[in-house]
């Protein structure tokens, strides 16, 4: 608050807009949106009332900024046919940066020949996808998007856009609930795996297309797979229910659900 000539208080709020400063007039109406929470019981009345409540994106205010506000409103999490979205694809690319050079810092300079990412279905959902951008920079592919935002397909990046790095092998352990509900992001990061091992690439420049022909060497099927997660119906590892049962001697048998 400022004081003024008679001493009395005045908010900044009160103040004229160009004086503020841009990250503290933000600050406010941030403060200004929060005030408005008690339209949550007004709007749980009015759809019980079978009132439309009109549905708005919800998000993390930190991730996803003042859009997200107020609360209250008939929100959903994301498009799953816009995911990951350009800000995820810029904090997932910094992320897998992040893992490729720790890995280097730790042996001597060397690349991993293959990265395991979880892909978990609510984790997606809050960060709008950073987990599949991960992915996406580890092989070095690029969302394509139509007209209207919805990605089409994963593109390959030519290796000289990558910087002289390989393409890294990406192992994707999905959870039940992330396999359910972005099916099309699993159909095209599958198509992007089969695209990356039959590319017609150096071996040592693209680990995928490596390790693929040494698996179909061995006589594997479908050597390109890398998505894998629980048969349909099935959700979490199983260690739960095993303990649970009490249908276990030792601890090996539970890592053994689990690695299963």
């Amino acid at each position: 608050q400022e004081q003024k000539e008679d001493g009395e208080p005045v908010a900044l709020a009160h103040r004229p807009g160009p004086e503020l400063d841009p990250l503290l007039q933000e600050a406010l109406e941030i403060k200004n949106l929060l005030t408005r929470n008690t339209e949550e019981l007004t709007n749980v009345l009015r759809a019980l009332g079978g009132e439309w409540i009109a549905p708005e994106p919800g998000g993390d205010l930190l991730r996803d900024g003042a859009g997200v506000l107020p609360t209250g409103r008939n929100i959903h999490a994301l498009d799953p046919y816009r995911m990951p979205s350009p800000a995820a694809m810029d904090r997932g690319a910094e992320a897998a940066e992040a893992v490729l050079q720790a890995h280097r810092a730790l042996n001597a300079g060397a690349y991993p020949e293959t990265v395991s990412i979880n892909l978990w279905g609510l984790d997606a959902i809050k960060t709008k996808g950073e987990s599949v951008a991960m992915v996406c920079a580890m092989v070095g592919a690029v969302p394509v998007r139509e007209g209207t935002g919805r990605i089409a397909r994963f593109e390959l990046l030519p290796l000289e856009a990558l910087g002289g790095r390989p393409r890294v092998d990406v192992l994707c352990n999905m959870s039940g609930i992330f396999r359910d509900s972005f099916q099309n992001v699993v159909e095209l990061l599958d198509d992007l795996f089969e695209r990356a091992a039959a590319a017609d690439e150096p071996l040592e420049l693209n680990a995928i297309r490596r390790h693929a022909q040494a698996m179909e060497a061995k006589g594997l099927a479908r050597p390109a797979a890398r998505l894998f997660s629980n048969p349909a119906g099935d959700y979490g590892s199983m260690v739960n229910e095993r303990v649970g049962q009490g249908s276990w001697e030792n601890g090996d048998e539970l890592g053994d659900t689990w690695a299963a």
